[in-house]
């Protein structure tokens, strides 16, 4: 038995925090003067912060943001990231566009203290402090410091005399429950500061109109913006008219003062129109001041942007808690920050984005999450209430809008009855079903550009569509308030989100915050029996997720109305439901809003009128659509093709995937050869597997292919391996074997004297490839090996290997010039490629054969003088040399082909080297092999990479021959057309990827 008076007595011994730790954060309050040169385009200031230890650790440094040095130079993580994001310019920015830091001068309460940069981002110091700051004191920090404002490349800089004063001066960095979280600047991945008091002054030339965090404290100016608001409201009309007038003379120095905000962010230009207009607030009635200020181009869009910001206001401040200051800005952006970017009490935008940057004051400003690990808590959640306030307005809102209000395009694509929320899930559907999905937990720079979009923002409002549908908007509202209320001038964690919505809706919701949130797993749901029960149906639905779910399940009416509605619980497998009012219901379907995020929506209905329930209608789709549940859709488009032997072809493609990938994909373009009077065409069929819970796929297919005198069929397995963050290198392993039957035409003595025969092989193959790019680098490399057997050959011992590997790298080393390098060499092991048929298998010098028939040809029987196959086209694949030399190799090759842009001119300088060696069996009875240098160079047209022009230098194409050596003056122009695999969907899965 336990003593329980000696139990109370240990309890009360032992600190409260050992049991539960309570909340705690840094204070930091700041009082900036900052001057503006905008003929030189710095600032110069000086820097005063009160920094309070609340936490119970004493603290021997303070880790300070200095982000202006992320424009320094091209070794920044900014610098690095906007080349992953496919950015070159500020690559290639002059040093006159760079930005900085300097002039700090650290002292604590009046001493000098010592600040060390971190080895890796310029743009973090750490403060050493002299002694450590114990768990509640505070101290006092002073600097000046000078900013070079950059150009335009991100959220800070300036765009001629226009100015986006952001992430500017010397902020201390967050200090939490989970450490210090110093971070460099990023164009992806937003920020984490401590909430406090700002009190800013800033001086410029007079004539400047500002918007700022913060509350003004100049009556004079005031007055000034109020004359300027209502100067505004009178025009009807606006010139087109950008220029810079001239700076005043004289200056002015405006002061700005806010508390309970955690960051300080202005906007400068002398051109701005000024709009002003006043919100009150549903439920205190405060009235909240609404400032909009905007150039003269697309002014007519932007005067209805003050209802935006109205609307806005007062809707977040109903649904989730009300706009705690006095005044909200939203300004027109001169630089590059997406469609807009946010900060305390003041935006900058484009009008469509208003709304949604306009929000980001609640989520971002008032619940200040880690932006950068978990960007979902606002960018995600803030798209929901982005897509609930224009919902009000227009019950059919859409993210893609071009679509939604282009009647001949929602025609075309037979997007007429596809609900809204379908078209905002689109691009998240488009990346999850080709396996190139990423957890919306993840954070923020590691998700590719794409999905930054479809996933952070788009999937993520979704996701809490869902949520609300399923809890009900009353309690998913009061659920919210209740976040709000307690975790407002805070920093929540998904987790405290996490246990506020558990505690207010008495739900658990693992099922939503892990599986939907930390996993790439999707929802999928299907209808799998209905049956009668007197009046009553009776719905068997099936979950084939991969963790508890609930989803909708509706009767709908013969004209698509929802006679009756029920969620089922957190399925595991199996829930039947009961429709009591479903009398003359057409069908059962899941989901008919749109708010589940399923990928397979083919399996959601029953037709309840037809012999076959589960059975959609089929329907053909010009070119591609949105997969609707009501329908199989079968996509169609008009294919032509032409070569020397089959004449000009006509064709139908027809195939079941467009845009989402579908489990089993197949399509078939049969073409009709004129000249041959025969079906051609591709056709093929795969089996696509996502991986569960992260990106990559695999790929089982099967395809099969017949033009001009060949048939070939090849079985493959490919396998798209996950990658760790959205840029880091593509790795993809593929097994094939390919099966070739050609039809071989020999001349005798005579042209019209000639015999036909079936020529049959099989290659087995493995091809390990892996590539990186962005802006300005490329780097690529394949390794292969390919067995040749000869299905007639009667020594079966002679099988050859051939071993390939292609080294590519390319670099852009000045905007829009590159430099390309490549290197091959192949080998063949055991036996050599000797006897009929095994010379079409060697290693080409000017290109290969095209042993696999991957590549398009025009004129791949040699019909053509004109356009001889291998002679003046290529598919640049193993010697990959411009110029054309009859040189094949049985034993092995080595190639070095450069290429290098010209400056100024259009024009591409090539050279190539390479060694080939072969058996020589001229003698008879005696085999020897042979080792020659081969070289050449010349000029191309850099253009399309479909069609390339090559044109030789006189007298380039050198052989050497060991011991003799020769010239090979060749004088024709070469060109190269590369079509092989052209697939528009293709295209798609590479968009992206990127």
């Amino acid at each position: 038995m336990y003593d329980k008076k000696f139990i109370w007595i240990i309890f009360w011994l032992v600190p409260v925090e050992i049991f539960a730790q309570a909340y705690w954060q840094q204070e930091v309050n700041y009082k900036i003067n900052v001057t503006l040169n905008d003929q030189l385009h710095t600032l110069s200031a000086t820097e005063e912060l009160e920094y309070s230890n609340h936490s119970p650790d004493a603290l021997p440094f303070i880790y300070f943001h200095l982000w202006p040095n992320a424009y320094q130079n091209n070794q920044t993580a900014l610098a690095r990231q906007l080349l992953q994001l496919k950015k070159s310019d500020f690559y290639f920015a002059a040093p006159n566009e760079r930005g900085y830091i300097t002039d700090l001068d650290f002292k604590v309460n009046g001493q000098p203290v010592k600040l060390e940069y971190d080895e890796q981002n310029p743009d973090i110091g750490k403060l050493i402090l002299n002694t450590p700051l114990p768990a509640g004191e505070r101290l006092t920090i002073t600097t000046p410091f000078t900013v070079k404002i950059p150009g335009s490349f991100s959220r800070f800089g300036h765009l001629g005399q226009s100015y986006q004063i952001t992430q500017w001066f010397p902020k201390p960095a967050v200090y939490d429950k989970k450490g210090w979280h110093p971070m460099p600047y990023l164009d992806q991945g937003e920020f984490y500061s401590e909430f406090g008091k700002f009190d800013v002054s800033i001086t410029l030339p007079a004539n400047y109109i500002v918007g700022a965090t913060g509350v003004l404290q100049n009556p004079e100016e005031q007055a000034r913006m109020n004359a300027l608001a209502a100067e505004t409201a009178t025009k009807t009309t606006f010139t087109q008219d950008l220029s810079f007038p001239a700076s005043a003379s004289e200056t002015k120095t405006l002061r700005y003062v806010q508390d309970n905000i955690h960051d300080f962010a202005w906007f400068a230009d002398k051109r701005f129109n000024v709009l002003k207009n006043q919100v009150s607030l549903p439920n205190s009635n405060r009235t909240v001041t609404t400032w909009l200020l905007f150039l003269n181009r697309n002014a007519a869009t932007w005067v209805n942007g003050v209802k935006d910001i109205n609307q806005a206001v007062k809707n977040y401040s109903e649904w989730i808690g009300e706009y705690p200051y006095e005044h909200v800005t939203a300004v027109d952006g001169a630089l590059s920050a997406g469609s807009g970017m946010e900060y305390p009490m003041v935006t900058v935008t484009d009008p469509e984005a208003i709304v949604h940057e306009i929000g980001h004051n609640w989520f971002y400003g008032i619940l200040a999450t880690n932006e950068r690990n978990h960007a979902w808590m606002d960018e995600g959640i803030n798209s929901y209430y982005e897509f609930r306030v224009a919902e009000q307005a227009d019950p059919n809102y859409s993210q893609l809008a071009f679509l939604v209000n282009n009647k001949k395009l929602r025609k075309l694509f037979g997007l007429e009855n596809v609900h809204a929320n379908a078209l905002n899930l689109l691009l998240y559907q488009m990346v999850a079903s080709r396996g190139l999905d990423q957890p919306v937990q993840y954070p923020s720079e590691k998700f590719t550009s794409t999905n930054y979009g479809a996933i952070v923002y788009l999937k993520t409002g979704i996701l809490f569509k869902y949520l609300a549908a399923y809890l009900g908007q009353e309690r998913f509202d009061k659920a919210i308030q209740a976040y709000f209320q307690k975790w407002q001038f805070r920093h929540p964690y998904p987790e405290d989100l996490q246990a506020i919505m558990e505690q207010e809706t008495g739900e658990k919701l693992d099922w939503f915050f892990y599986n939907l949130i930390q996993t790439t797993s999707p929802v999928d749901a299907a209808v799998t029996k209905v049956s009668t029960s007197g009046s009553n149906l009776q719905v068997t639905v099936q979950n084939r997720s991969a963790f508890p779910v609930p989803v909708p399940v509706a009767a709908i009416s013969a004209d698509n109305k929802i006679l009756e509605l029920h969620w089922t619980g957190l399925m595991v497998h199996d829930e039947q439901l009961i429709f009591e009012n479903a009398a003359g219901a057409s069908k059962i379907i899941i989901d008919p809003e749109h708010v589940v995020p399923e990928i397979n929506r083919t399996n959601n209905q029953y037709q309840l009128t037809r012999s076959f329930p589960l059975q959609e209608k089929r329907k053909l789709q010009f070119l591609a659509g949105i997969e609707q549940p009501d329908r199989k859709q079968l996509y169609y488009v008009p294919v032509i093709g032409a070569n020397t032997y089959d004449k000009f072809m006509l064709g139908l493609g027809v195939y079941n995937s467009s845009l989402i990938q579908k489990k089993v994909n197949y399509a078939v373009f049969p073409m009709y050869s004129f000249g041959q009077n025969k079906l051609n065409g591709i056709g093929n069929i795969n089996l696509n597997v996502l991986s569960r819970k992260k990106s990559g796929s695999t790929i089982l297919g099967f395809q099969v292919s017949r033009f001009e005198r060949f048939t070939k069929y090849e079985p493959f397995l490919t396998i798209n391996l996950p990658k760790s963050s959205g840029y880091a290198p593509e790795n993809q392993l593929r097994f094939s074997s390919t099966h070739v039957s050609t039809l071989q035409h020999v001349e005798l003595d005579r042209p019209e004297n000639y015999f036909e025969y079936t020529f049959a092989y099989t290659i087995p193959s493995v091809q390990y490839s892996i590539s990186s790019k962005n802006a300005v680098t490329r780097i690529a490399a394949r390794a292969e090996a390919d067995l040749f057997i000869i299905n007639r050959n009667v020594s079966t011992e002679n099988k050859p290997v051939l071993g390939k590997i292609t080294l590519e790298y390319d670099r852009e080393y000045r905007k829009g010039k590159k430099l390309q390098t490549r290197f091959f060499a192949g080998k063949f092991f055991g036996n050599k490629p000797q006897g009929i048929g095994y010379e079409q298998f060697w290693l080409g010098l000017s290109g290969s054969q095209d042993y696999k028939k991957e590549t398009v040809f025009l004129d791949r029987s040699q019909r053509s003088h004109a356009l001889a196959a291998f002679e003046h086209q290529t598919d640049d694949q193993e010697g990959a040399f411009k110029n054309y030399l009859p040189v094949y190799a049985n034993r092995w090759l080595t190639t070095l082909n450069l290429a290098a842009d010209l400056p100024v001119t259009p024009f591409r300088l090539y050279a190539d080297v390479g060694l080939a060696s072969f058996t020589n069996s001229s003698v008879p009875g005696v085999v020897s092999s042979e080792t020659n240098f081969y070289y050449g160079s010349g000029f191309s047209l850099r253009g399309s990479k479909i069609l390339q022009f090559y044109f030789p230098v006189i007298g380039s194409n050198y052989t050497h021959n060991f011991p003799a050596s020769f010239k090979d003056f060749t004088r024709n122009i070469r060109f190269s057309l590369n079509l092989a695999g052209y697939n528009p969907f293709q295209f798609i899965t590479n968009t992206l990827k990127q």
